[in-house]
Parts: structure tokens; C-alpha cells; sequence
């Protein structure tokens, strides 16, 4: 294009052509800046809900459901909300509605055949099973999902957990313990321990704090969540699930390391997903009001 500009303009138009030529180039890279146009670099996504009557059987899925059949990782969230599920549905994955209502019904004839197995006043009568994905958090470069479990089959209590997914943009790309070095997650032990202990059990001590763990080994080698580490507004969430590491009466010990502290304890390929964390469209979830 350049080479026929020249052969039919003379030196001076050639010259500003090329400047021209130069400047919307320069533009154009400004307009496909992530930071610069964040809202067109969002996964755009739409509540999708299911809900058996409470009143009968208490069935309940929800999910933020990406609604854009052309993104890539659009794409993956769907297939992973699916396989969370159970991984049976075989639909078309564009309509949301038409998924969780399909493991809403699944899971509410399974209640409901509970029910008739120990009859109604038992408290299998009392039966729950909620399960809701959230869009917690969301930069030019990343989208962290949860997914948040509540059941209740009888006996003394219920059982719920929280797990989620990291999802690198725009191949969708999942990260789990692997965003980490080998040598950072040795030194996440330690950094995790210390955090749990101060602000979640709140002990004084470490005996005291190994006192209040199921785990007998804590003390020699503190484990690791088995569920990935999601990024946070705020940093990166450890979670630990009911009975993990502690009594059920602890819940879900959890702790949030500030990104400067783990900024180096990451992978070349997980940093870029890291800076982006202070952008503009990380900046709305801590100022949703932008």
C-alpha cells in the first residue's frame, strides 16, 4: 500500500502520508490499549436461575453465565460452570436458563427421592441444596469465579464450601497452585500459617494455634488448601474447606495475602495477570461506584 502511495505521490505528499500513516497507527494502538478501553475487554454475562419452591423442596442454582458465544474464555467459564455441576448436560451451552434448570430438576428428583425414602418427617423433610457462581473479580487480563455450595441432607447440620477458578484472558486459560513457583508455594506455608493464626483463629501462640487444628502434622508442615488460591480484589484468597484443617465449628478458615507480598513467589507467565490487578476494571471492585 505504502509502495503505490509512493509511486503515484510526489516526495512532500509521500512524506505526510507517511506521517499521517505513522499518527493512526500510533492511535490505533491506543484504542486497543486494555487499560485505556477496559469496558470493551469485559466478560459480559447474564443471571441465569433456577428454583424449585422453597416450601416443597429446597432447590437453588444461580449463576453469573457468560452470554458472549464468540469469547474464548467466555467459552471455558461455561464449560467449567457445567462440569462443576456434574458435567452431564449436553445442551447448547449459550443458553444459562436451560443448564442450571437442568441440574435444578436433576437435583430436586433426587431430594425428592430421598424424601419418599425416609419419609417426610425426617429431617431428610428438611432437606436444601443451593449452589451459586459469582463473578467476583475482574481485570484487562483475568476473571475469577466462585462457586458457593450449601447442602443440608439431615442430621446435625449442613455442609457448605466455596471454591473457585481463575481465567486468563482471552484464551481462557485456567490457573490453579501452578500460578506459583515450587520454591513460592513452599514459602506460601509459613505466609499462610502466620496470616490464619492472626487474624482468623486469632491465637496467641503457635501451640495454641496448632491446638485448634485437626491435622497433627500442621506443626511440621503446614498443608496448603487443596482448592486452587483465587485472586481477590484485595489479593490472593486461601481457602480451606470444613473439616480440612480444623473442627466444623472453625467453618472455612481463609486468609488474603496482599499481591506485593506474593508479587515475587509467582510464575513469569502468572505475573502480567498480577500487574494488571491495580487496572481499571480491578479499580471498580474496589470502588464499585465508578
Amino acid at each position: 500500500m505504502m509502495r503505490k502511495l509512493g509511486l503515484n505521490c510526489r516526495q512532500g505528499l509521500w512524506t505526510a502520508a507517511c506521517i499521517m500513516l505513522m499518527g493512526g497507527m500510533v492511535s490505533c494502538d491506543r484504542q486497543a490499549s486494555p487499560k485505556e478501553t477496559p469496558d470493551g475487554n469485559r466478560i459480559k454475562a447474564e443471571f441465569a436461575i433456577y428454583e424449585q419452591d422453597p416450601s416443597a423442596i429446597g432447590c437453588k442454582i444461580s449463576a453469573n453465565y457468560p452470554s458472549d458465544s464468540t469469547d474464548a474464555t467466555g467459552r471455558v467459564i461455561r464449560e467449567w460452570i457445567n462440569e462443576q455441576l456434574g458435567g452431564t448436560y449436553t445442551g447448547s451451552l449459550n443458553d444459562g436458563k436451560q443448564l442450571v434448570e437442568y441440574y435444578g430438576k436433576e437435583q430436586a428428583a433426587r431430594i425428592r427421592k430421598d424424601i419418599e425414602e425416609f419419609g417426610e418427617n425426617s429431617a431428610m423433610g428438611q432437606s436444601v441444596y443451593y449452589v451459586q457462581f459469582k463473578k467476583v473479580f475482574e481485570t484487562t487480563r483475568f476473571v475469577t469465579y466462585t462457586e458457593e455450595t450449601y447442602q443440608y441432607a439431615g442430621g446435625a447440620h449442613g455442609s457448605e464450601s466455596t471454591v473457585g477458578q481463575v481465567f486468563r484472558k482471552p484464551d481462557g486459560r485456567m490457573f490453579g497452585w501452578d500460578m506459583f513457583t515450587a520454591d513460592g508455594k513452599e514459602k506460601l506455608r509459613d505466609m499462610i500459617k502466620n496470616r490464619l493464626k492472626d487474624r482468623f483463629f486469632k491465637a496467641k501462640s503457635d501451640e495454641e494455634f496448632y491446638n485448634m487444628l485437626l491435622a497433627e502434622n500442621a506443626r511440621y508442615l503446614f498443608p496448603l488448601p487443596e482448592n486452587a488460591p483465587l485472586l481477590r480484589p484485595n489479593g490472593v484468597e486461601f481457602i480451606y474447606q470444613q473439616y480440612e484443617i480444623a473442627p466444623y465449628a472453625a467453618g472455612m478458615p481463609s486468609c488474603t495475602l496482599p499481591y506485593d507480598s506474593v508479587r515475587n513467589l509467582v510464575t513469569v507467565t502468572m505475573r502480567p495477570l498480577i500487574e494488571s490487578t491495580t487496572d481499571s476494571i480491578a479499580a471498580t471492585y474496589l470502588n464499585p461506584g465508578q
